[in-house]
């Protein structure tokens, strides 16, 4: 919410700045800037915050369907550039899309070159929200807010009540036009604010304006909410519209530039694709503004009276700029793709294959819940190679045991504790409330996947380094054959735990299931084991500790096989609809240990 707080005061800053100083003139009758200001800040709120209602509505009433325009992102180009505007339009903002697909680039799930493309699909899915703010429906605003207001109120289904917020924030959105067209009508009269906008006959000088304005409130909505006030009050002309709306898509690629802050090389590249593909395209149509402005007068609708809608006219030409810059330039992807590659060379550094730092995570689309959600499994599953990685080195550590592989065991799970703690703050910021039951329960599939990962790596880490530690101090370290015989165990263990987050990762209900049937084999490997440890046990004190020790060990291997089942178990669940069970609905299998431990 905070974001909205930019766009109203920079126009606060802006409507102090364009009532002239010329005021105290005797020229003039004085404007009544407090009253001007009042309506055009607060109208413009409403209108942003009419936008919020209405984006968050429909990225929960899009839910699976945003998911499935996700995963073609990376098709081809075309599919690229569709999904592109599918989302932006699904989502009423472009800037989302730029920070999924930065986000996507840098975490290495989407090719660069196709990033570009989806960016190309984004401009044409931002002309949507033109075209809403268009239809200037000030009138039966209203009442528009009244039937969403009932609706949110009165609905007892998930889905009503957001089509009732959607349509609640299209009534506040164009109220607040209309507060802001109200505010500005007395600018039609005052000759210096005349001469100001005069001034935007200049293209040049009003892209540099409007690129700047957008810049500063990082919001091109609000920018175009403003042209189209300004237009519809006869304060800007249709060339003048066009060039401000030019210089609201430069002004939205700072967002994209912010967001590369921290990322990869791939990441800026993609900032860098969006700047040359709105750059481009706006010096490929500077020429021809005379020439777009006649063709959009032709196409559009005449009212009663024989006049077209200027509003209409903006929106459209908006459109033909957008549309037009993906036809022209879409086959020339690659070969963007190769010159912005050779104005950005790839690092020199290779980073380790395996850091536990969040890989995924983005703070800046936990308002968008189905991109939040796809960006938090992959975290996962990041994190389930690192506590793969972690297994592995205690399943060789047992073998050949040394204090410095047990320092490095430790370290890992530094990181995966701290993993674990960026993917709950990640899952804290979502909006519930905006979450459809489904998406509810994939957050709590994801968070309860994460928490069991988190628990492998203590048992391994921090439990298993210990006891191991204790056989090195008492320099009991056990025979080859008996390690072998844990080993073996361990191995077990360690494939189970694969195979679970295999299938959890691919959604491979019979893989989660064959991880289920090898509790019986397990459970009796188990059993020879400790069979094999007792039958060693010496007379002497040191070897009823190595004893324990080793029974210990056994323990937390059972506890790592069962925590597989439990993921396992999440897969199944999430698949079939069963909570923590399997087919039969019964609890994850257990293995019973002896009394003596």
């Amino acid at each position: 919410m905070t974001a909205l707080f930019k766009p109203v005061i920079a126009s606060a800053i802006l409507l102090l700045l364009i009532i002239p100083v010329a005021q105290a003139a005797d020229d003039f009758v004085p404007l009544e800037t407090g009253a001007m200001m009042v309506g055009l800040v607060g109208g413009l709120a409403l209108f942003l915050y009419g936008m919020d209602h209405l984006a968050s509505a429909l990225k929960t009433l899009a839910g699976a369907r945003l998911r499935f325009i996700l995963s073609k992102m990376t098709r081809n180009r075309f599919m690229a550039v569709l999904s592109g505007a599918l989302v932006t339009g699904l989502v009423q903002s472009s800037s989302v899309t730029t920070v999924l697909v930065v986000g996507f680039v840098s975490a290495g799930l989407m090719p660069f070159a196709q990033s570009i493309a989806v960016i190309m699909g984004a401009n044409v899915g931002s002309t949507l929200t033109a075209q809403i703010i268009a239809f200037r429906v000030d009138a039966i605003a209203p009442l528009v807010m009244a039937i969403g207001f009932g609706l949110t109120m009165m609905a007892t289904r998930k889905r009503v009540a957001m089509a009732g917020k959607a349509i609640l924030g299209t009534g506040m959105l164009f109220f607040g036009m209309g507060m802001m067209s109200d505010a500005m009508e007395p600018l039609r009269t005052y000759p210096p604010f005349i001469d100001l906008m005069a001034e935007m006959q200049n293209p040049v000088l009003a892209i540099i304006v409007a690129a700047f304005f957008t810049a500063l409130v990082q919001s091109s909505a609000a920018t175009t909410g403003i042209i189209i006030v300004l237009a519809g009050q006869g304060l800007v002309t249709l060339d003048g519209g066009i060039a401000l709306i030019f210089g609201a898509n430069i002004g939205t690629c700072v967002t994209a530039l912010l967001v590369t802050i921290g990322k990869g090389r791939d990441a800026l590249r993609t900032a860098i694709g969006h700047v040359l593909f709105n750059v481009g395209g706006v010096f490929l149509w500077l020429p021809f503004i005379g020439q777009l402005s006649e063709f959009v007068t032709d196409i559009s609708f005449a009212t009663n009276g024989g006049q077209t809608d200027i509003a209409r006219e903006i929106a459209n030409a908006h459109s033909i700029f957008n549309i037009a810059n993906v036809i022209l330039m879409i086959a020339f992807v690659p070969w963007i793709a190769r010159l912005i590659e050779k104005i950005v060379p790839p690092e020199t550094v290779i980073d380790p294959p395996l850091d536990p730092s969040p890989k995924y995570l983005m703070a800046e689309v936990t308002n968008t819940p189905a991109a939040a959600i796809a960006l938090l499994r992959n975290e996962v599953i990041h994190m389930g190679d690192i506590v793969t990685d972690v297994v592995r080195r205690g399943r060789e550590n047992m073998r050949k045991p040394t204090s410095k592989k047990l320092q490095r065991i430790a370290e890992l799970d530094d990181g995966v504790d701290s993993l674990q703690d960026a993917i709950a703050l990640f899952a804290s910021k979502m909006r519930r409330s905006e979450l459809l039951p489904g998406e509810l329960d994939r957050l709590q599939n994801e968070l309860e996947v994460s928490n069991h990962l988190e628990a492998v790596g203590d048992l391994v880490a921090e439990e298993m380094v210990e006891l191991v530690s204790e056989l090195m101090d008492l320099r009991q370290i056990p025979s080859e054959e008996r390690r072998a015989q844990i080993t073996e165990l361990f191995e077990i263990a360690e494939n189970c735990l694969k195979q679970a987050l295999t299938a959890y990762s691919g959604d491979d209900m019979e893989t989660a299931r064959a991880v289920l049937a090898r509790d019986q084999e397990f459970g009796a490997k188990m059993e020879v084991t400790l069979h094999r440890i007792s039958d060693a046990i010496g007379p002497r004190d040191v070897d009823i500790r190595c004893y324990r020790i080793n029974v210990a060990l056994v323990e937390r291997i059972n506890r790592l096989f069962q925590r597989a089942c439990r993921i396992a178990h999440v897969t199944i669940s999430g698949l079939d609809g069963h909570k923590a069970a399997g087919d039969d609905g019964q609890s994850p299998p257990t293995v019973t240990l002896p009394e003596t431990f």
